[in-house]
Order: structure tokens, then sequence, then C-alpha cells
């Protein structure tokens, strides 16, 4: 596992592996690689007609789809699949998804503890129940001045190791400031500039990945004239407004 470190990259330019279910195919921008200690971060895509398996693993998996659409059932638990679907696949959990709209089916996949990690022996039934929800039906909380956020998947819904938000951000810069745990970020709209204490400015639009290790100073700016939408999660469980400013 390497040190953690700060890391940001689009994932046009990263390989895409076929699944081996040959459901579509997947890339990994944020992993142990990159220091992350407590998740994976996967981007996922199914071709039109495909389906795939949910198999029983000790992890567990949050989703959030980002384009398509389709269906999933996870244990006795069965739900459609659209932009701002999350869902929580508990450790233990099986099940199956498939892509039943004219296009990919896209979504970002969490999964903690992290593949290539220690991983403990798979549970042979699930420890808590599956959980999915709609970023639209979720309370508009605020995060600061400009920027406001909705906690999707949580402890509340079973859900050990994350916190999964979707965060919105007006044009602005916020100021520096530090978490106490890892974030693992995907820009879902929007253009602007990630702000990483002591490394170059960088920026990002959708489609890019940030991973920041606890206690990394840092701030995203909104350079567009829309809003800017991340995806967010945080591992252990917190709140996007808990953060200490530089």
């Amino acid at each position: 596992m390497a040190e953690p470190r700060p890391h940001v990259v689009h994932e046009n330019e990263l390989p895409a592996h076929r699944s081996d279910d040959d459901a579509g195919t997947f890339r990994i921008p944020i992993d142990p690689t990159v220091g992350c200690r407590n998740l994976t971060q996967v981007i996922a895509r199914f071709d039109p007609g495909a389906s795939s398996p949910i198999e029983r693993k000790a992890q567990e998996e949050i989703m959030y789809v980002t384009a398509g659409r389709g269906r999933a059932r996870v244990e006795e638990l069965e739900f459609d699949l659209e932009p701002g679907t999350a869902a929580l696949v508990p450790p233990g959990a099986d099940g199956s998804l498939w892509n039943d709209g004219p296009g990919p089916l896209s979504m970002v996949v969490g999964v903690s503890p992290p593949f290539g990690g220690t991983i403990p022996p798979s549970p042979t039934r699930p420890e808590t129940a599956p959980a999915s929800l709609h970023e639209r039906d979720q309370e508009d909380l605020p995060a600061g001045e400009d920027r406001h956020f909705k906690l999707l998947i949580d402890p509340r819904h079973g859900a050990r190791n994350v916190t999964q938000f979707v965060g919105f951000i007006d044009r602005s810069q916020a100021p520096f400031h530090t978490h106490t745990y890892e974030e693992a970020i995907y820009i879902l709209e929007g253009e602007g500039l990630v702000h990483i204490e002591s490394h170059a400015d960088t920026p990002i639009r959708p489609g890019t990945s940030i991973f920041l290790p606890p206690g990394t100073p840092h701030c995203l700016e909104n350079r567009s004239d829309g809003v800017l939408k991340l995806l967010g999660v945080f591992s252990p469980p917190g709140s996007p407004a808990a953060k200490k400013e530089d």
C-alpha cells in the first residue's frame, strides 16, 4: 500500500478494463495504490441489454448512478436505477442488476474495505439490510456560504464505513480547510479548480476523481457559470459540514 498522497485524475486518463462477465467496462481512479486506506472508487459502465451479478463479498458497496437506466435487486430489495439513484449493498448480500435502457448504464461505486487490502472472510448472509434512495428526495443542507449538500447513503441506512453525499458549489472559491477522514470525490457537473496545499492547482471537470488523505488542506473553486456538482464519499463516516478552516 502506497503512502497516502493527494491524487487528481480524469477517468479518460485511465485504462478501461473489460469485466469478467463481459457486461461492460470499469476504471479504478482511487485505491490503495494512491494511499487510500479505506475504500476503492470504481467507475463502472454496463452495456445496453447487459446484466451482471452482485456477488457476496466481505466489503460494503455503495453505488451512485450517473447516466442511463436499469433495474437492480439486492437480496429481496428491488429498485430502479436512474441518474441520482444511490444504493447500499451490505457485506454478504447478493443480487443482480440489468441495463434495460437504450444507452450505457454508468455508476460510481465505492467499496470498503478497499480491494487489494486485508479483507475478512465474506459473510454467508447480509449483516444489515440493503438500502436505496434518490437524491431528489433528500434534504438540502448548508455547508457554508455558496455551497450545500445532500446526504445519501450513510450510517442511518446501515453503512458502517462510509458517508456518501452530493455537493453543490456556486461560482466561488472556499477557504482552505481540512477534514479528519479520507475523502474520495467525483465531479458530476461544472468546471473549476482543486487547490491543494503544496501542489499545483489542477483543473477539474465531469469525470475527474480527487483523493484527499486526512488532514490535507484543500478547497474547490467553481469557475463555471453553473453549479459545480460533485459526488463525495468520506471514510470513516462524517459530515460534509464538519471541517477545520485554515
